[in-house]
């Protein structure tokens, strides 16, 4: 657990039960046990920081009067897939625990704590954007590539992704559409303290705002995948892109007046 829990501080702010999960050594454990409501769920927290290395060649930068500019492509990151297989174990592991669901709790910080916010729920879901030639708009495709939902679908039931900016948090309930126990979770207790904030790829291509890609085909052929879409949803020809989060900074002088 981190030395500072965003997880516990934001539930207990909500009014939750939070006990934490004795260690073992014999098994690592998940975090903690929340109820929401009388619904209990196992939860295994995660913080991704800023490498020091990097604040520091950053800061070298913005000392030297250079303008500093970082982009992130939003797509799978095989560094955050490590973090889902690592909380997947720990919620395993406390699986003996009454509990009715299990979620992992993803908290990014520092500079580019939006970026690796939806990095993470590209890690997840797989995500990719679907654009119909010759329409306007596009389309969320879920499941396009590699998923950790898809992986995961027999330990994890969703996950809180969060990001910090200044003394803010900001927060989504992401529910895997995967796994055995989704119905429940998303007519439970749990998606109340969250209101709007709650990623439900079902609702979404109900809504005809997105795409589920619930096919066994290659991912790394994207052909066949586009033709399989284009085929479930009646489409003309389609094409996917890739979004990016970028940053820059400048140092200002602080001048007294």
């Amino acid at each position: 657990m981190p030395s500072f829990s965003y997880a516990r501080a934001l539930l207990e702010h909500w009014g939750m039960t939070v006990e934490d999960i004795p260690t073992s050594k014999q098994k690592q454990e998940a975090d903690f046990l929340a109820s929401f409501d009388g619904v209990r769920v196992l939860i295994e927290e995660k913080t991704k920081e800023d490498d020091p290395a990097y604040l520091a060649l950053r800061e070298e930068e913005l000392e030297s009067g250079q303008i500093h500019a970082a982009t992130l492509p939003l797509v799978r990151n095989e560094t955050l897939a490590g973090l889902v297989r690592d909380a997947s174990h720990q919620l395993r592991s406390s699986s003996d625990l009454p509990h009715d669901f299990r979620l992992m709790w993803f908290t990014a910080t520092g500079v580019h704590a939006e970026g690796k916010f939806e990095q993470f729920m590209a890690t997840l879901y797989g995500r990719t954007n679907i654009m119909e030639m010759n329409a306007s708009g596009y389309r969320r495709c879920y499941y396009f590539r590699n998923a950790d939902f898809f992986r995961r679908a027999e330990v994890i039931d969703g996950a809180v992704v969060a990001h910090t900016n200044g003394t803010s948090i900001t927060v989504k309930l992401c529910l895997n559409s995967l796994s055995p126990r989704f119905q429940q979770l998303r007519t439970s207790s749990v998606l109340k303290p969250f209101g709007t904030a709650v990623e439900d790829p079902i609702a979404l291509e109900s809504a005809g705002t997105a795409f589920v890609l619930d096919s066994d085909l290659d991912r790394r052929q994207e052909g066949p995948l586009l033709a399989y879409l284009q085929n479930k949803y009646g489409t003309g020809p389609l094409m996917k892109f890739d979004l990016g989060y970028t940053n820059a900074s400048v140092l200002v002088s602080k001048h007294e007046p």
